[in-house]
């Protein structure tokens, strides 16, 4: 599988085949996230990796899944993640700008391995980060940002393009259709790409 193809098939996934990843597979999506770029090279992002069953249960009670389609989108017994890896920021760093931008690029890393991998993944900012720190025994100097939850797909969510055009809040809701699968809407590119100028046609500036 290309970069490119990895791209287009990464969806936001929330039912889980049971089959274990190895940790040699979730070594290798850290070491994706540790290569991503970082502002000034401060590099504040560390990584805890839960494969252990017991401990991803308690992980699981920890978030909040698919506010748009509660609690349809929830996974439920038999489709849970088996693994998480729980992003960790220093928190003197998260007043920078570049903390944020250094998570985006190194889970959106990690993501797309999982895809080339055969995994699944949805990334979580919804979590009981309390109760997630003591879970996981963190240390002062370390806090909770965000959970991505890894697992065989046990489903394939799809896209639709939007009209150009269509904007606010009530388009941009992913749902479930009649047959329990998961369909998100997506800004159409002809409404998102400019040539030269804000507006310019595609066709005058293709080649």
């Amino acid at each position: 599988m290309d970069v490119a193809q990895a791209i287009a098939r990464r969806r936001t996934v929330r039912a889980f085949g049971q089959e274990p990843i190895s940790r040699q597979t979730l070594t290798s999506l850290v070491e994706a996230a540790r290569c991503a770029p970082s502002a000034a090279n401060l590099q504040p992002l560390e990584y805890v990796a839960v494969d252990d069953p017991a401990l991803c249960q308690q992980v699981f009670a920890c978030l909040k899944w698919a506010a748009y389609t509660h609690p349809v989108g929830t996974p439920g017994e038999g489709q849970r993640p088996t693994a998480y890896l729980v992003a960790l920021v220093r928190p003197e760093y998260k007043a920078l700008t570049g903390a944020a931008y250094d998570l985006g690029a190194a889970l959106m890393s990690a993501m797309l391995l999982a895809v080339a991998e055969g995994l699944a993944s949805c990334w979580l900012k919804s979590i009981n980060a309390p109760h997630l720190t003591e879970l996981l025994g963190l240390p002062p100097e370390l806090e909770v940002d965000s959970v991505l939850a890894l697992g065989r797909p046990a489903e394939e969510p799809v896209t639709v393009d939007l009209e150009p055009g269509q904007t606010g809040r009530e388009v941009i809701k992913y749902w479930r259709d009649e047959n329990g699968r998961q369909v998100v809407p997506k800004r159409a590119l002809q409404s998102i790409l400019h040539w030269q100028r804000h507006g310019g046609a595609a066709s005058r500036g293709g080649r």
